[in-house]
C-alpha cells in the first residue's frame, strides 16, 4: 500500500492531536497514523491519575510568566534549552483558553481557577483537571472529526522513516494483518510519546514503546538529555494510580513485606521520616535534590532485596488520614483541596483507602529526553518535527509537575503549523522504489525472526527496573548494556519465519533506548536531579551540561 499527504503525524496522543489540528488549519492535508484508534492511544489519555495538573501562569499578574519560566530553567539545573522554556512558558495561557474553548473543563473555586503550587514550583500555577488527560483527548477528537483535511490509519506501527537524500519524505510501516506500507508526505511530526515501557512497572500504556526515539535516531536526529526521566511512588496493589505529592503531608505510614517500618534504616543521622515526607510533599517524581530522595531509594532497595510484599510492593497505610486530621494541617500544597478528590476516587476504583492498607513501588513515568528541536520544533533533519514527550530540551534534569500537558499543548500547535508550512513549500513527491525497498527490507528481516518476544521484553524489563530505574551505578548500568548485546545476539542468530510480528519492532525500540539511557547514565558521572548515581552520590559543577547523542 501506498498513501501520500502534504503532513503525516506519527502518533494520536495530546501532542500529536495538537499538531495535526494546527497543521490542517494552516490548510495541509493531515494522515495521522497510530497503533491504537483515535481518542484510546497515548500517555494522554491514560488513567494514572485522578487529576492532570496543567501549568500556565497568569498573564494578568505581573511577571508571573517569567516566573514559570524561571522555574522551568531552575528546575531543569542547567539543562534546559532557554529558547525552548521561554516559548512554553509565553505560550501556556493560550492554550487553557482554546481548551476551554473546545469543551475542558478546569477545577474552579470560588468562582475562580483553583491552582496550587506544583512539583519544583515556587509559585502556584497549576490547573487542575478531573480525570487527568482524558478530557483534553476528547475534546482534541471531537475537532479532528471537524477537519475533513485530517485521515487517520490506526491500528498501524511505523517502523522507520524514509529519507530523500537529506530530507524526510515520510514513513513505512505494517499494519496488524502483516501487510507493508508506504506514506511519502512532504513532512513529518513525530509525536510517539516516551519509553517508559521499557520497566517493569511504568505508568505509560502498552503502545508507548519509545519508537519515535529510535527512528528519529536512526534517521540522523540527536537526542538530549536521555538519562533523566521521572520516576515516582505510585499506588500497585490493588490499583495502579499515582500516588500524588501532597498525599506525603498526611504522613503515610509505610511497612516492608516483613511487616517492619525501614525508613529510618535509610537517613542520615539527624534527619527524621517526617522531615522526608514533608519535603516530598512538593514534588511526586524522585529527585536527588532534597532530602525527599530517601523515600524512593529505601522503597525500591527493600523490594530489589526481597522485602517487598507478595505482590512486589511497600505497605501504606493513610487510615489516618480523616478529614478532621487532613484539616488540622498546614497547607501549601493543596492537600486541603485534593485529598477528598484523591481519597474518592480511589473509593470509585473499589479502594477505600481510610479503611484498607494499599501498596506502593517505585514506577517509571515520563522521559524527560528526546529528540533535539529548536523553536519551530524541527528537528536537524529538514522535513522532521517533534513534540511532546518525544521531543527534548524543554524539560531538563527535573521536571515541574504539570508542564508535559502544557508543552504538548503549545509544541504540538508549534510542530503543526511549521510541518504545514515546511510541506506546502516542499510537495510530496513519489519516492524511488529500490530506494523504498532497502528501508522496508532492513526491518522486515527482524520482524519475521522467530524469538520468544514477550520473554525477551520481560527479561529486559525487570533487568531495567532493578539496573536503571533509581538506584544507578557503573556495574548496574554495565548490565543494562550487557542485557541488550545479548538480547541483540539472541535476536541475530534467531531463525527467520513468514509472519511478521510487530512486537518485534516493539522489543527491538525497548532496546535501543534502554542502550542510550545508559549510555547518557554512564556518562553523567553525578547525581542531579533525577538521575541518582549510588557511586557518584553528588552533583558535580563539571558536568553543567546537556548530553547530546
Amino acid at each position: 500500500m501506498r498513501f501520500q499527504t502534504d503532513v503525516l503525524v506519527i502518533g494520536a496522543g495530546g501532542a500529536a492531536c495538537r499538531a495535526a489540528i494546527e497543521a490542517a488549519d494552516c490548510g495541509a492535508r493531515v494522515l495521522m497514523v497510530s497503533k491504537k484508534p483515535l481518542g484510546n492511544a497515548g500517555a494522554t489519555c491514560f488513567p494514572v491519575a485522578e487529576m492532570a495538573g496543567y501549568n500556565a501562569g497568569n498573564p494578568d499578574v505581573p511577571g508571573d510568566i517569567e516566573r514559570h519560566y524561571e522555574d522551568i530553567v531552575s528546575a531543569g539545573q542547567g539543562m534546559v534549552d532557554p529558547a525552548l522554556a521561554q516559548l512554553l512558558a509565553e505560550q501556556a495561557p493560550d492554550t487553557i483558553s482554546r481548551l476551554i474553548e473546545w469543551g475542558v473543563s478546569f477545577e474552579m473555586e470560588d468562582g475562580d481557577f483553583y491552582i496550587f503550587k506544583s512539583c519544583f514550583s515556587e509559585s502556584a500555577r497549576t490547573h487542575v483537571i478531573r480525570g487527568h488527560g482524558k478530557p483534553i483527548i476528547e475534546a482534541m477528537t471531537q475537532q479532528i472529526k471537524k477537519r475533513h483535511k485530517i485521515q487517520i490509519l490506526d491500528r498501524v506501527t511505523i517502523a522507520g522513516l524514509l529519507m530523500d537524500c537529506e530530507r524526510c519524505a515520510g514513513a513505512f510501516g505494517w499494519d496488524a494483518e502483516g501487510k507493508s506500507f508506504i506514506i511519502e508526505s512532504g513532512s513529518v511530526v513525530l509525536a510517539t510519546g516516551g519509553t517508559t515501557q521499557a520497566f517493569l512497572r511504568n505508568m505509560n500504556p502498552l503502545d508507548v514503546t519509545g519508537d519515535g526515539y529510535t527512528i528519529g535516531h536512526e534517521a540522523g536526529a540527536k537526542l538530549i538529555n536521555m538519562e533523566f526521566m521521572q520516576v515516582g511512588m505510585c499506588f500497585s496493589h490493588p490499583v495502579i494510580n499515582m500516588f500524588n505529592a501532597y498525599l506525603w503531608e498526611g504522613m503515610p505510614r509505610l511497612y516492608n513485606g516483613e511487616n517492619m517500618e525501614f525508613l529510618t534504616n535509610y537517613l542520615p543521622e539527624g534527619l527524621s521520616s517526617y522531615d522526608v515526607m514533608h519535603e516530598h510533599r512538593r514534588h511526586f517524581p524522585f529527585s536527588t535534590s532534597d532530602a525527599s530522595k530517601y523515600l524512593e531509594i529505601a522503597a525500591h532497595k527493600e523490594i530489589c532485596n526481597g522485602r517487598g510484599t507478595e505482590h512486589g510492593g511497600i505497605v501504606a497505610d493513610l487510615s489516618h488520614m480523616t478529614d478532621s486530621y487532613i484539616q488540622s494541617l498546614e497547607d501549601d500544597c493543596g492537600i486541603h483541596h485534593m485529598w477528598p478528590i484523591a481519597r474518592d476516587y480511589m473509593l470509585h476504583k473499589g479502594v477505600d483507602l481510610l479503611k484498607q492498607k494499599a501498596e506502593v513501588a517505585v514506577f517509571a513515568h515520563a522521559t524527560s529526553g528526546g529528540l533535539v528541536i529548536d523553536k519551530s520544533a524541527s528537528t536537524k533533519i529538514p522535513g522532521l518535527f517533534a513534540a511532546g514527550e518525544v521531543a527534548g530540551g524543554s524539560h531538563g534534569a527535573n521536571r515541574l509537575g504539570g508542564n508535559m500537558m502544557v508543552t504538548c499543548q503549545v509544541f504540538g500547535a508549534i510542530a503543526g503549523k511549521n510541518a504545514a508550512l515546511s510541506a506546502l513549500q516542499n510537495p510530496v513527491t513519489k519516492l524511488d522504489s529500490q530506494l523504498v525497498a532497502k528501508f522496508v527490507d532492513r526491518k522486515k528481516e527482524l520482524l519475521l525472526r522467530v524469538i520468544d518476544t514477550e520473554g525477551m521484553i520481560l527479561r529486559l524489563k525487570e533487568c531495567n527496573q532493578e539496573n536503571l530505574l533509581i538506584n544507578r551505578s557503573e556495574v548496574s548500568l554495565n548490565f543494562v548494556l550487557q542485557m541488550v548485546d545479548q538480547l541483540q545476539k539472541e535476536i541475530n542468530n534467531a531463525p527467520l519465519g513468514n509472519v511478521i510480528n510487530l512486537r518485534n519492532f516493539e522489543l527491538y525500540s525497548l532496546m535501543y533506548t534502554s542502550q542510550i539511557m545508559a549510555i547518557s547514565a554512564l556518562q553523567r558521572k553525578e547525581s542531579r536531579g533525577s538521575h541518582h548515581r549510588v557511586d557518584y552520590p553528588e552533583k558535580n559543577n563539571l558536568y553543567n551540561r546537556a548530553f547530546v547523542l
